[in-house]
């Protein structure tokens, strides 16, 4: 073909080839210097006179030489300019055979020196060759302006292609191969012994290095004593982090560059965590082809996203994520402003679901992002994926600023497959089909098809044929699927995937929270459930607390302690012992709150010396209760009763003397005499609730059962969890009965916890209504012991709260509730109070002290004798367990303890009240919920307190009942007051 071409090249003249057929033209040009310049002469013309039969010895010959081929090469999409021969010519001729000699040395030198180019990434590949010709051939201008052109990196993967002995694509490229083995043997090894350094990467809060796939063994060394690595071996490197770190494989010693040096700046992908750039301190701008990235530097520096850089885990040098586009700005060194890649660029924009090393997993909902010249080839382009042994082609067009996002769902790759490495490649316009096109650009990544980037931890993504189960971690595998197991104490679950003899091992990003209990004592682990309330006795006062969360903006509540953003360079942390110790009248929550304010509550630590030594466990099949009598027992009753009304008991003896009945089955009771403790375990498989199981004991010399309790008194009972079909009133009311007592700390609030969602789902059928009579008599459920009952009205029902006046009559004084039958016999004032100012009641309790026309139920007498009867049920009845400091006074205390503008003036109607605001911060709280129930807002309330506190809605239910029956009083004045200024309102 080439003996064609030259035939047609001598009949022809140059000018007509170059307006008919450009390509031959271009190629009638380029080819003779490529081939004899520099052998027998520089004279660029003196080439292209001999091989075309023409003269260009005149200037007006070559101008118009250069003219045409200019034309000529744009219209083929070459982007060259200027009007010198450099620029012109040789920019797209790539390197001429004469230059062969000075390349080979440049980039063999460069591959001993820094590693061979990373050609899975076009514009790493293209800064290494640029770095390699400008270091080592600087007086070659020429050559410089070869490799500058190309910026495909085509050079560097045909570099690649020799080292890893491949054979030699034509003539010319024969001849480079052979110069490459010249100037090995010139260095004194072979392209075998060129194996890179390690490549430094960055991982979760430290820098990292990665060794490249050889079998020469590689050392590094950043102290005293020297660290093997293997092949593909990647080594966090413990902080304080080096400058430079000493490597050696074989003959091979060099210092690798590896923390910032002083005025330097390390840019990395903040998505896989690759290297990108090392900016050095002339630079003050730089090209990043990636969206999200991890700066570092030894010098002080902020920018306008995330602030002042913060320490990272080598004090001495700072971190901050941020993003492209952005500036960074410095004190000591002149500002650096990241863009988008002017030259010819392709990056990855998705969702890492997991890393290994410096290569990560992403979600198939991402895409591609190009940045091109539109001026040079036209808007127009072709991508090709390969992966798998399929090959895809899509067309592409940039818009005018010479960007286009292409998503991974074009390619096909949104349908459910095994995660695979995808290559990406773009083409030039016409490419399309053609499987040997040459790449302009190329980018490699893995992808999951099918999986897009979940909400939280991943969950039930199908399991992939290569799921490779010995090296993988964390994770809960079914038969067609796989899930991160939110109980493992695993801190990054681990995806292991087998491919051609390789397995690589995917870190999944930490994308919920997840708490453990790290018991000292035994050396173990427990998964923390949310919301959980964990209880720490004597036994656990060394005990620690590991949190891991994906949230960097977050704050950590630690027992009312706040740590501002305490994961920026970490996603685990842990809680010491000396942070749990509870402080007077202190917060419980182990909780979260996130940049919008929101609070989520992740556990609540309760400090508990019970003499019963009581714990509960609980897993998706078992119950068990562990108990360390207080006296010797001889049997143990179990007794469990559903929401029918039915009942069903076994007994298990510790002696001689029988029992009457036989043991249940499914339930198993370990009497463990060495250790003192009794443990009962449930098989929930067996036992279905939602039922309450209840725990009686018989000691010696007793015939009858009582039920065991804790040290303060509270029945021990268990609940069992369970959904209900057509849940009907009666169910409704004994779960309320099964939640109204109160439970012992030691267990958390197991019962509580395991019965509320049914206890839920039985109101539901009566708040579609919103109707009170249906349901009112869960209102008058009672306690045997006639103390106030503890199950929740307020959080699980707050339409209770929002019926008419009249609607409360005939509630059982057991209740508690009764008072509210008062509220329909309240009289409006003569002028209402506005419910619509910013301290409405503030104004109201301003105006009881001049306003001498305050009908009877509204005057200060009213408020006087609500704070007394509220002081006397705080300290004389059950309900003292909210000024205490247990968790339903810590609640208690979450829910009051805001800014009450009118607390001074509550308190001059508390008598006698002395320096405890309590009850009027009890009262300000019940006001503030009247109010709202009065204009029809209980729902919202509550959701505003959730989202204050984190608590869930049944802890703050329970709690606000309580208060509510505490002080029902203060509900029975202001919601007939506010009821009232409601209605003059509308009347008006």
């Amino acid at each position: 073909m080439r003996e064609t071409a030259i035939s047609v090249v001598g009949a022809q003249p140059l000018w007509r080839l170059l307006t008919r057929a450009p390509a031959l033209g271009v190629w009638a040009v380029l080819y003779p210097l490529a081939a004899r310049y520099g052998i027998s002469t520089r004279d660029v013309y003196a080439h292209i006179s001999d091989f075309v039969g023409e003269d260009f010895s005149e200037t007006s010959s070559r101008n118009d030489l250069k003219s045409r081929f200019r034309r000529a090469a744009r219209h083929l999409g070459l982007p060259v300019s200027g009007n010198e021969p450099t620029d012109l010519f040789f920019a797209p001729l790539g390197p001429a055979h004469s230059q062969h000699p000075d390349l080979a040395r440049a980039f063999v030198g460069a591959a001993l020196h820094v590693g061979p180019p990373a050609i899975e990434d076009t514009p790493a590949a293209r800064a290494w060759q640029r770095r390699a010709v400008r270091d080592r051939c600087p007086t070659l201008t020429r050559l410089h302006a070869a490799i500058d052109f190309d910026r495909s990196a085509y050079c560097a993967r045909r570099f690649e292609a020799w080292r890893r002995g491949i054979d030699p694509q034509g003539e010319a490229e024969k001849r480079l191969f052979e110069a490459y083995d010249v100037a090995a043997r010139l260095f004194g090894r072979t392209r075998t012994d060129l194996v890179g350094p390690p490549r430094v990467f960055w991982t979760g809060d430290h820098l990292a290095l990665e060794a490249e796939a050889s079998r020469m063994t590689q050392r590094i060394k950043t102290g005293l004593f020297p660290t093997q690595m293997s092949g593909s071996q990647r080594l966090r490197i413990a902080p304080p982090w080096p400058d430079k770190v000493a490597w050696s494989a074989g003959n091979i010693h060099q210092d690798v560059p590896f923390a910032p040096a002083p005025g330097e700046v390390l840019l990395f992908d903040a998505d896989s965590g690759a290297f990108l750039a090392r900016v050095t301190r002339s630079e003050d701008a730089a090209d990043i082809a990636a969206l999200h990235l991890v700066a570092l530097s030894r010098s002080p520096f902020r920018c306008a996203s995330f602030g002042d850089a913060i320490p990272s885990a080598d004090p001495g040098i700072f971190v901050a994520w941020v993003e492209t586009g952005e500036t960074l700005r410095f004190e000591d060194r002149s500002d650096l402003t990241l863009h988008t890649p002017t030259d010819a660029a392709l990056w990855i924009d998705g969702t890492a679901l997991g890393r290994d090393g410096s290569h990560a997993l992403f979600s198939c909902d991402g895409g591609l992002v190009l940045r091109i010249d539109p001026e040079i080839g036209g808007q127009g382009r072709i991508v090709r994926a390969r992966h798998e042994g399929e090959t895809q082609f899509v067309s592409i067009r940039v818009g005018a600023d010479g960007l286009a996002t292409l998503p991974f769902a074009d390619f096909g790759l949104d349908v459910a497959a095994d995660p695979r490495p995808v290559i990406f490649e773009v083409l030039a316009p016409g490419a399309a089909g053609d499987l040997e096109a040459r790449a302009e650009l190329s980018t490699t990544c893995w992808i999951w098809p099918g999986v897009a980037a979940p909400q939280g931890d991943l969950e039930d993504a199908p399991l992939p044929a290569t799921f490779d189960p010995a090296r993988s971690a964390g994770l809960t595998v079914g038969p067609r699927t796989v899930s991160v197991d939110p109980r493992s104490d695993v801190e990054a679950p681990i995806l292991a995937l087998r491919r051609e003899g390789d397995t690589r091992e995917f870190r999944l990003a930490a994308r919920s929270e997840k708490l453990w209990h790290c018991r000292i004592a035994t050396g173990e682990r427990h998964y923390v459930p949310r919301g959980a309330t964990l209880t720490l006795g004597h036994e656990n006062r060394h005990d620690t607390l590991l949190l891991r969360s994906p949230d960097r903006d977050a704050a950590l509540l630690v027992l009312g302690k706040e740590k501002r953003r305490p994961f920026l360079l970490r996603q685990s942390l842990e809680i010491g012992a000396s942070e749990l110790e509870m402080q007077e009248g202190g917060d419980d929550r182990i909780a979260l709150r996130r940049a919008e304010g929101r609070v989520d509550l992740l556990a609540r630590i309760r400090r508990l010396d019970d003499p019963a030594a009581m714990s509960v466990d609980e897993s998706d099949d078992a119950l068990r209760l562990v108990f360390a009598p207080t006296r010797p027992l001889n049997a143990l009753r179990l007794r469990i009763e559903d929401t029918q009304g039915h009942t069903r008991e076994g007994d298990h003896t510790f002696g001689r003397h029988p029992a009457p009945n036989a043991p249940l089955d499914g339930v198993c009771v370990d009497n463990e005499m060495e250790a003192g403790r009794i443990a009962v375990t449930i098989d929930k498989r067996r036992h279905r609730g939602p039922a309450r199981a209840m725990l009686l004991v018989r000691t010696g010399g007793e015939e009858d059962f009582t039920p065991l309790r804790d040290a303060t008194g509270a029945p021990v009972a268990l609940g069992l969890p369970g959904e209900m079909n057509d849940p009907a009133l009666r169910d409704l009311l004994q779960l309320a009965r099964f939640l109204s007592d109160p439970e012992p700390d030691a267990l958390g609030g197991q019962l509580s916890a395991a019965i509320a969602p049914a206890y839920e789902a039985a109101f539901a059928p009566f708040a579609r209504s919103g109707m009170l009579s249906p349901v009112k008599s869960v209102l008058g459920v009672s306690r045997q012991d006639g103390e106030p009952p503890r199950h929740d009205l307020a959080g699980v029902a707050p339409w209770l709260f929002e019926a008419p006046l009249h609607a409360y009559a005939g509630l059982p004084e057991s209740s508690g509730l009764s008072p509210l039958d008062r509220m329909k016999d309240i009289p409006a004032p003569a002028a209402a109070p506005s419910v619509h100012g910013d301290t409405p009641a503030a104004d109201w309790l301003e105006r009881l002290g001049s306003d001498d026309a305050i009908p009877p139920g509204l005057d200060a007498a009213a408020l006087q004798h609500a704070f007394r009867i509220l002081r006397f049920r705080l300290n004389e009845t059950d309900l003292r367990i909210l000024k205490g400091q247990g968790t339903q006074a810590s609640t208690a205390r979450l829910l009051c303890d805001t800014h009450v503008a009118e607390l001074d003036l509550l308190r001059s109607f508390d008598q006698g009240g002395g320096g405890d605001p309590r009850p009027a911060r009890f009262a300000a709280l019940i006001e503030r919920f009247a109010r709202a129930c009065a204009a029809r807002r209980a729902a919202a309330f509550i959701d505003d307190i959730e989202f204050r506190t984190g608590l869930s809605r049944h802890e703050v239910g329970q709690v606000l009942t309580l208060i509510l029956r505490a002080g029902v009083e203060f509900f029975v004045y202001f919601r007939a007051l506010w009821t009232r200024a409601i209605e003059q309102d509308a009347s008006a």
